[in-house]
């Protein structure tokens, strides 16, 4: 737990301040861009503030669902997608362990384009955009997937094993935070680690006895 007043004050700060179309290829979501003349989210697809803008393929748009149980936030996308198809594969088995259906989450990214480097510069632009789908989705709970988001969102340093395991507490909304799909598909040793990490989080909110 913790009462940082700064982590919270930093966290909210990129807190207050589209649509997505999902396909059944093998029972793992693919994200496909479409826009919603209704959402007042701004279009990242039109930001050339960084470099990274020339990595842009394919736009990007998160999964957004309303009534979420939980938004799980990645730092990047891979590519042209949210995540790599292995990843993806992962991703859809975790939450589906913990009981949740593919209604129950939404899956955003901080950067709005393809980096290999975590960048905050680039990231401190870019959260304008996070913090918009957040102030339109209300999400009721956070999942930060990887260390990089997870130490940037909380504004925490060290060991990545000081992030998790933990409810933190911002603005009444609980964040909690794990490792990467892309983690586990380089290291399958991790899968214990974050499966304990979900529990945690599932057990707190109460989707899990």
């Amino acid at each position: 737990m913790s009462d940082d007043s700064t982590t919270l004050s930093y966290f909210l700060s990129i807190l207050d301040e589209a649509e997505s179309v999902i396909k059944a290829e093998e029972n793992i979501p693919t994200f496909y861009q479409v826009k919603k003349k209704s959402m007042q989210v701004a279009d990242s697809t039109a930001c050339y503030k960084c470099p990274l803008y020339k990595k842009r393929g394919i736009a990007i748009t998160p999964v957004l669902r309303r009534n979420s149980k939980i938004f799980f936030i990645v730092g990047a996308p891979n590519g042209d997608s949210l995540l790599s198809l292995s990843a993806m594969d992962y991703f859809v088995k975790w939450y589906r362990a913990l009981g949740l259906e593919d209604k129950d989450i939404s899956l955003t990214t901080l950067l709005r384009c393809p980096s290999e480097i975590f960048s905050p510069d680039n990231a401190n632009i870019c959260k304008a955009y996070l913090r918009e789908e957040m102030k339109e989705y209300s999400p009721s709970a956070i999942v930060l997937l990887g260390e990089d988001i997870s130490s940037y969102m909380l504004r925490k340093s060290g060991d990545f094993s000081t992030l998790r395991q933990k409810r933190w507490n911002v603005n009444s909304i609980p964040v909690f935070c794990t490792y990467h799909p892309e983690d586990l598909v380089r290291d399958v040793s991790l899968k214990k680690s974050i499966w304990n990490d979900l529990q945690f989080a599932a057990h707190s909110m109460g989707y899990m006895r």
